[in-house]
């Protein structure tokens, strides 16, 4: 468990670092993109145009042209081919541009070197675990189906959590890859096909943790193995797109919050809702339709809210006012459903 929580802690540094670079790449991207629309145009010339003087007659014929004191006659001027400094700004343009593309390669590279050991060091990890790591077979265990398939089951709850966070780890390396937007919900949609068997297992590994009846006292190592499945199921939760999953997760962290009186789960529950209902607002995911819970006093959970639009907190440095409005706390969370407007306006330097 310390060499995975050591793991995560390097991948949380290195997407921190990596942003600043992601966002320069992304600019890059956008400028070469504008700039070959922009070159497929024909451009204008003022020249083509005739120069004309409102409320001018015709000059006659044989006369000079008119010179109304120190004012210039009208029409296009030419500036000395001395004075012209167009063509050394222009250099002085491209050179920059080369040097800054060239220190962009160069972190990149660097970005996909780091990235590649820890993604090594994920291998290496996954090898270290023994015979007594592996899921137990149908004869241990009564098999149990769920939306992501059979359940898994392993010889203790602390190593059915350790994998589901061993593969929230491979789920989070592939979404912060230096390829990935640097947006957590664009990266998540753009690795869902390369995550969703991650993704999946996860969902098996937690259908085998079953909640108990609320009539039976729930065992503290199970209640824990449930509490310790809720962040993971919750990173795994954003990218289902199946009706029945989504309806199984839901169910799973109200019924975990509910069964240990851990309200943190149902919050979770909240932001998977509020991930899938994002992503179909950006076209990125099927349709879903907010379950909430009415009676809840978070205002988080319920759907109430104090104002039509809260908004974020204009000040969170100021901590005289204690009472804060819950609900303008998902702004504090952008690095997990963050979309791409909101990294452009997020200031971390």
């Amino acid at each position: 468990m310390d060499h995975l929580i050591l793991l995560f802690a390097r991948l949380t540094d290195f997407s921190a670092r990596d942003r600043a670079r992601k966002i320069k790449a992304q600019a890059k991207a956008e400028e070469d993109r504008h700039r070959s629309v922009s070159q497929g145009r024909p451009s204008l010339d003022p020249s083509q145009f005739p120069q004309t003087v409102p409320n001018a007659g015709p000059p006659a014929q044989g006369a000079p042209p008119p010179m109304y004191g120190m004012i210039p006659a009208p029409g296009r001027i030419h500036l000395p081919a001395g004075f012209n400094q167009s063509h050394h700004n222009h250099l002085d343009e491209a050179k920059k541009l080369v040097v800054k593309e060239a220190e962009l390669e160069a972190a990149t590279y660097a970005a996909e070197q780091e990235w590649s050991d820890i993604w090594s060091a994920l291998d290496t990890l996954e090898q270290a675990f023994g015979y007594d790591y592996q899921p137990l077979s149908s004869d241990h265990m009564t098999p149990l189906s769920s939306p992501f398939g059979p359940a898994l089951y392993y010889r203790t709850y602390p190593i059915a959590c350790l994998w589901c966070l061993f593969y929230t780890a491979r789920m989070f390396a592939t979404r912060v890859a230096p390829g990935m937007p640097p947006a957590a919900m664009a990266a998540a949609g753009v690795a869902a096909s390369r995550t969703a068997h991650w993704a999946n297992t996860i969902g098996r590994i937690c259908a085998g943790l079953p909640a108990t009846s609320t009539t039976t006292p729930i065992n503290p190592s199970h209640g824990a193995a449930l509490m310790d499945s809720c962040m993971s199921l919750f990173h795994a939760g954003i990218q289902f797109r199946d009706a029945a999953q989504r309806g199984w997760t839901i169910t799973q962290l109200r019924t975990i919050a509910r069964l240990t009186g851990w309200q943190t789960s149902a919050l979770i529950a909240s932001g998977c809702e509020r991930a899938w209902m994002a992503a179909a607002e950006m076209g990125r995911g099927p349709p879903y339709n907010r379950t909430m819970n009415t009676t809840a006093k978070d205002e988080r959970v319920s759907g109430r809210s104090r104002a039509a639009n809260p908004g974020p907190p204009k000040d969170n440095n100021d901590r005289r006012f204690i009472p804060v409005n819950p609900g303008t706390r998902v702004y504090w969370a952008l690095g997990i459903l963050g979309a791409e407007e909101d990294m452009k306006q997020l200031k971390l330097d």
